[in-house]
């Protein structure tokens, strides 16, 4: 469809926009279905051609009050709720219509026109400036029925009014697949007198149909794909918009300039398919500049943890090392206590000696000559002619000479015991 590639193609030029796209085939009921999936799933603004008027315009209404931003195009309702509306002039399609077909038929021209689905207001505004045009230029429009947009309801009318106005020269149609379909019917009913005109000049369909004779002309009709796509991206960013924009009518296309235009419409697609694939490619580079980036900066990541982990190591190295040096000086420290612990040991060994020494050696001194004192004392104390004082006298002599002699005794070999890198020595006397 037209439209559709010229909104595919302008989304291509807005990498912060993206567009989905849904068709009702003519079915109001599924396009009011569409509308509310619109809305359910958080779309920003909906841009919507209104299948019929009466039924679609309560839903819009719903929806722009509910604060949605809605866009019109193409197509109209019956109020004026929506933000935008994009529109085409279809009365004057239609008057121009009317004088190409005019002249097309000649001064006796006599039409039928098969009109687009009822209620539509494409089809109100093309049979309105087809029909008030054609017959102020002499012409005679002798019927109007609706075929629903469709090729075979328009070979089914096209059949039913061919028989009932056999004088027929001209067909209006307003689409132009309806007009093939009246074409097919012409063809097939042996008259080649009648010529037939369409409207929309779609590439693949009208305008291929007028270079292959099917139909005698078609009219361009507007869409503008881009201009919709612009107005709904103003809406979204704040930007000005044209609230109501009314696209002129557009020329006929017929056998002189349908080659040219099917010319065009070929180097356009090939200029979008290149425009797609320079996207694709473009998409594929930022793809890859992302993955790259992300990969620099999961580097960079890595480089800085592996930074972190390496200080850490450093400081628990330095951290290590300092403790190591303070165990050494510890270490070092309790050695010099130690042997400073041993050499007092040392010499309080070798005082205990020399007082162990001083003293047997005194001890022995005192022995001798208490040894000759007390042999007499003892005599002296235990004789019989002594007066009780003397006698008295001599045991207290004889007493204090025995607790020297006591006290004088050679001493045991010391006892040590070793508490804290202290000897302690203790005598005992023999008994």
């Amino acid at each position: 469809m037209k439209l559709n590639d010229e909104i595919n193609r302008e989304i291509m030029f807005h990498e912060d926009a993206e567009v989905e796209i849904r068709s009702a085939n003519d079915n109001s009921a599924k396009q009011i279905d569409d509308i509310r999936y619109f809305v359910s799933h958080g779309f920003d603004i909906i841009i919507v051609s209104p299948n019929e008027a009466t039924t679609l315009t309560p839903v819009i209404r719903e929806v722009y009050g509910n604060g949605m931003p809605v866009v019109i195009f193409d197509r109209n309702i019956n109020d004026n709720t929506y933000t935008a509306r994009i529109g085409v002039d279809d009365q004057g399609i239609g008057r121009s219509a009317a004088a190409y077909a005019r002249n097309l038929a000649g001064d006796n021209a006599k039409a039928i026109e098969i009109g687009g689905l009822e209620g539509s207001t494409p089809a109100y505004g093309r049979h309105k400036g087809f029909a008030s045009e054609f017959e102020s230029l002499g012409g005679t429009l002798l019927a109007s029925v609706a075929a629903d947009w469709n090729k075979e309801d328009a070979i089914r009318v096209a059949d039913s009014l061919l028989k009932l106005y056999p004088e027929v020269n001209l067909i209006y149609a307003h689409n132009d697949r309806m007009a093939i379909g009246a074409s097919e019917t012409v063809r097939r009913l042996g008259r080649d007198d009648i010529k037939i005109i369409g409207i929309d000049a779609a590439p693949e369909i009208g305008i291929q149909a007028v270079a292959d004779t099917l139909i005698d002309a078609t009219f361009l009709y507007p869409t503008e794909g881009h201009r919709i796509i612009q107005t709904a991206l103003a809406i979204l960013k704040g930007k000005p918009y044209n609230r109501e924009t009314i696209l002129p009518a557009s020329s006929a296309v017929d056998l002189s300039n349908a080659d040219i235009l099917l010319l065009q419409n070929e180097t356009l697609k090939e200029e979008t398919c290149k425009m797609r694939l320079l996207k694709a490619r473009i998409d594929d580079y930022w793809a890859q500049h992302s993955s790259q980036t992300s990969l620099f900066y999961a580097s960079i990541a890595i480089i800085i943890l592996l930074f972190g982990v390496g200080f850490l190591l450093l400081r628990a190295y330095w951290q290590r090392s300092r403790h190591q040096k303070e165990l050494m000086t510890q270490n070092r420290l309790l050695g010099e206590e130690r042997d400073k612990q041993a050499l007092l040991n040392s010499q309080l060994q070798e005082a205990t000696q020399s007082k162990l020494m001083f003293f047997t050696n005194v001890s022995h001194d005192l022995r001798t000559p208490l040894t000759l004192i007390s042999e007499p004392v003892a005599r002296l104390a235990s004789a019989d002619n002594l007066t009780p004082h003397q006698h008295t006298l001599m045991k207290i002599a004889d007493k204090n000479v025995r607790i020297l002699q006591r006290l004088t005794l050679p001493c045991q070999p010391p006892s040590t015991w070793r508490r804290s890198n202290v000897c302690f020595s203790i005598c005992f006397p023999m008994r």
